[in-house]
């Protein structure tokens, strides 16, 4: 017979199974069904090899299944369900979660996995637990076979498990960086589709307005007078005008958001338009 203690415990256990603050966690880390890269097999094989069993793990625990993203000794299993007692309630404990021997221990003698074909005897555990106190999966050996684990293997266990947690930091620090890279290189490249548009713009302006009269020179130059040959009719949403010449009328558009290019084919003003028009 269940202890009400162990109803406690399976309790509590699917309380940090479905805690959303931890799922969310788990999410921002991209880390569930990801293609594995090498680094979590190579922890898998070190606790195989520290603690001396034939099966390791690196889980990572969702609401609804244990997900495995590095498995030594169990070819072909991807994922196992949370049933109470094992990786389910490993997760979430403190620290190591040893299990001796499960046929005798009331934690996990009815584990599917100890009753089943697999026949687990001894499970050792270790969490992966983030920066920020969310636990996220285990770092585990398991045997078919009872055991135990000296102080300085589960010691060791406890620091795979860290390396995990490290590794999932430099993974999601990667995906940031590319994605922050990919959306700085579309911005570019938007910018400069919008230069080229205006240029093209431009272009078609002063071809336009190449007959309309117009001063000699640049308006645009501020306190220092441009120059340069005035080319194109600008105009802002209050009615004001000036010609400019291609530079100066660029930066304008670019950084002012009310100037236009005074043109017809261009979206400019009606009223200069019908002015040049009567001359």
């Amino acid at each position: 017979m269940r202890s009400e203690h162990h109803t406690v415990s399976i309790t509590a256990d699917r309380t940090a199974l479905t805690d959303p603050a931890r799922l969310a966690a788990v999410r921002r880390y991209e880390i569930l069904d990801a293609p594995t890269d090498g680094q979590f097999d190579t922890i898998a094989a070190a606790a195989a090899a520290v603690c001396g069993t034939p099966i390791a793990t690196v889980s990572i625990v969702d609401a609804d299944r244990v997900w495995f993203a590095a498995a030594r000794g169990l070819d072909g299993v991807a994922q196992v369900g949370t049933e109470p007692g094992l990786c389910a309630s490993a997760f979430c404990a403190e620290g190591p979660y040893v299990v001796n021997d499960a046929v005798t221990d009331p934690r996990t003698l009815d584990h599917p996995l100890v009753r089943g074909e697999l026949g687990l005897r001894f499970y050792a555990a270790a969490p992966i637990v983030t920066a920020d106190g969310h636990h996220l999966g285990t770092v585990t050996a398991i045997d078919a076979m009872p055991r135990e684990l000296t102080e300085a293997q589960t010691t060791v266990l406890g620091h795979l498990a860290d390396q995990v947690a490290q590794h999932l930091e430099l993974r999601l620090a990667t995906i940031k960086a590319v994605r922050a890279e990919r959306q700085l290189r579309a911005e570019a490249e938007q910018r400069a589709a919008a230069a080229a548009e205006l240029a093209a713009q431009i272009r078609a302006a002063a071809a336009v307005q190449a007959t309309t009269p117009h001063p000699e020179h640049c308006q645009l130059g501020g306190t220092t007078a441009c120059t340069e040959p005035a080319e194109i009719k600008i105009a802002d949403s209050w009615g004001d005008s000036a010609w400019g010449c291609t530079t100066h009328v660029e930066e304008a558009i670019l950084t002012v958001r009310s100037v236009f290019i005074a043109s017809e084919e261009l979206g400019g003003l009606d009223a200069y338009l019908h002015r040049a028009s009567k001359r």
